[in-house]
């Protein structure tokens, strides 16, 4: 590698370290005070740097929410990947995912309220004309331990796409309440609700009788 290769590399690396400090500095203040209140003049005070200086980086505020939406659903996959592989069982793998979901919604909440539209915050919102392709690939791998729990319990259905939706809806649901604090018993008597729930849900589609 030549001088300029190098210096070019070295100055992507930086820029790449930059970046990643203002998204950190983005979910810090969202931590703190909700992402209403995140701007890019906040941002640029907690990074130590002038507001034109962010906007060589991102163009607005509804860009580094839509870096951070992407960089949700990048860490989501990854550990929706490793619940996947845990198991060969097909229901267990799909309370596995179930799980692992929950986890990484408390572990990164401030990820899990962009990625989902919580506070005021969506995607749609950033001009973006297609869904992003980390949201597809989250829904392509809940899709394929659908089917493989569907072709494991011989279950008839009439759209495999209602049924990963409907799985979708009761872990959100029961997520976004519990992170909200209204349901009684907060997330520690949520996250083994959901379990058992999910797992009721399993039990019916699986003895529903062919339409």
């Amino acid at each position: 590698m030549g001088i300029k290769q190098r210096r070019e590399r070295e100055r992507q690396e930086i820029r790449q370290e930059i970046r990643q400090s203002m998204l950190a500095a983005a979910r810090a203040i969202a931590a703190e005070e909700g992402w209403q209140a995140v701007t890019t003049r906040k941002v640029a005070e907690r990074v130590e740097c002038s507001q034109p200086t962010i906007y060589g980086y991102f163009e607005s505020k509804e860009a580094i929410l839509l870096a951070l939406l992407r960089q949700g659903y990048e860490q989501l996959v990854v550990v929706m990947r490793e619940a996947f592989a845990s198991t060969d069982d097909p229901e267990e793998r799909l309370l596995a995912m179930t799980d692992a979901y929950w986890d990484f919604a408390f572990r990164s909440p401030e990820l899990y309220q962009v990625m989902h539209g919580l506070a005021g915050v969506s995607f749609g919102k950033y001009g973006h004309p297609e869904t992003p392709v980390e949201i597809k690939q989250s829904f392509s791998l809940a899709r394929e331990a659908m089917v493989q729990w569907v072709e494991a319990r011989g279950v008839e259905r009439a759209d495999l796409t209602d049924l990963v939706e409907a799985r979708r809806g009761l872990i959100h649901g029961l997520i976004t309440l519990a992170m909200s604090r209204r349901i009684a018993g907060g997330p520690e008597r949520v996250k083994p609700l959901l379990r058992e729930t999910m797992k009721d849900l399993l039990f019916a589609w699986s003895h529903r009788s062919p339409e």
